[in-house]
């Protein structure tokens, strides 16, 4: 696990972000908790965390275990209050208000903040970058993830914790996709980054972005034809309802990052950053413990409710990979790379 992250949190308490910064004291530690040698309660911290992911899926059964944990770890000072569903807004507009100097915390994947001042992040929510989850882990340990976590922080984006493991992101059609022929003029949702599209568009699809929160609709109407995730949100979502065939292309093995505002992180004391970070780091490999465990009986449920599952050999699957690997030399996704970013990151996962 990477060193401690500084895994902040939003307050929502009905008082400003200055009298959060009080209830440490003047020397920098940290508040008791409540009760103790007479002192008076801690003022308690409620946080609020948003994300698209449903009631039940392992991201937010991992939330409800940070909650847990917070609230143990803090005394009863921090209150981890949850937002599933894409209650609090899409990703894109949390992430937005996050910069704005916000204090919330919500889910995020590197190639979401690639536009944040840190253009080589997005590499690693990348297809086909890692051929191993130990590998995505190593490079989220480098110095190399350091300096991108340093440049978020100078446009206002604190990474809280990185450890989380989203799934292997698979695609799920309107219509069986057996090679990289039947991909061709395919309408796909992609999340509302660059990097997606560009890869779903190498591979002869006709990527359309747009948030979470919309996609069953849209494929219920036929606006679009597909969509791509984890098989965890794939059923989360409810999609077989709309779709019938999910494509086991892997294209992309996908960390996730909890983010918040860099100011409001640094008004925490030391020891309610401890306790977020700790927290969120254990919540972390509580979620990879579940999405493991999950994987199967979600293709069960998937095929229990009229879903095929198509699996893809190695040879076609590499095929997948061919097409999107013109992603890593296409200059509007490279923009700001170092010279062959693609092969220093590879060697920093040897």
């Amino acid at each position: 696990m990477k060193k401690m992250k500084r895994i902040p949190a939003a307050l929502m308490v009905g008082t400003s972000l200055l009298s959060l910064t009080a209830c440490g004291g003047s020397d920098g530690e940290a508040s008791q908790p409540e009760g103790g040698d007479g002192a008076e309660p801690a003022e308690k911290i409620v946080i609020q965390a948003g994300y698209g992911n449903n009631p039940g899926e392992p991201t937010d059964l991992a939330m409800q275990r940070w909650a847990e944990l917070l609230a143990e770890r803090s005394g009863g000072t921090m209150e981890l209050e949850l937002f599933p569903s894409s209650q609090l807004g899409s990703q894109g507009d949390l992430t937005e208000q996050i910069v704005m100097g916000e204090p919330i915390i919500c889910i995020s994947d590197a190639s979401f903040l690639a536009e944040y001042g840190a253009p080589e992040i997005t590499i690693a929510s990348c297809p086909y970058i890692y051929d191993s989850w130990d590998q995505c882990w190593k490079l989220v340990e480098s110095d190399w993830w350091d300096e991108q976590e340093a440049l978020l922080a100078e446009n206002g984006i604190h990474i809280l914790t990185a450890n989380w493991a989203y799934g292997e992101r698979n695609i799920m059609t309107t219509k069986p996709v057996y090679t990289i022929e039947d991909m061709q003029g395919l309408i796909i949702r992609t999340p509302t980054t660059p990097s997606y599209m560009k890869a779903f568009e190498l591979m002869g699809a006709a990527p359309t972005a747009m948030a979470l929160s919309d996609v069953y609709t849209a494929t219920q109407q036929g606006t679009v034809e597909g969509m791509e995730n984890p098989m965890a949100t794939l059923y989360g979502q409810a999609y077989y309802e709309v779709a019938k065939y999910i494509t086991m292309t892997s294209h992309v093995k996908m960390p996730i990052q909890w983010i918040t505002n860099e100011d409001f992180f640094q008004s925490l004391t030391p020891e309610q950053q401890q306790w977020l970070c700790e927290t969120g780091d254990e919540a972390g490999l509580y979620n990879n413990q579940l999405q493991d465990e999950m994987l199967a009986q979600y293709v069960a449920d998937m095929e229990a409710n009229g879903v095929t599952i198509i699996d893809l050999s190695d040879e076609e699957r590499a095929k997948f990979a061919e097409a999107a690997s013109g992603l890593y030399e296409d200059p509007t996704i490279t923009e700001g790379w170092r010279e062959d970013l693609y092969g220093y990151v590879r060697g920093l996962m040897e």
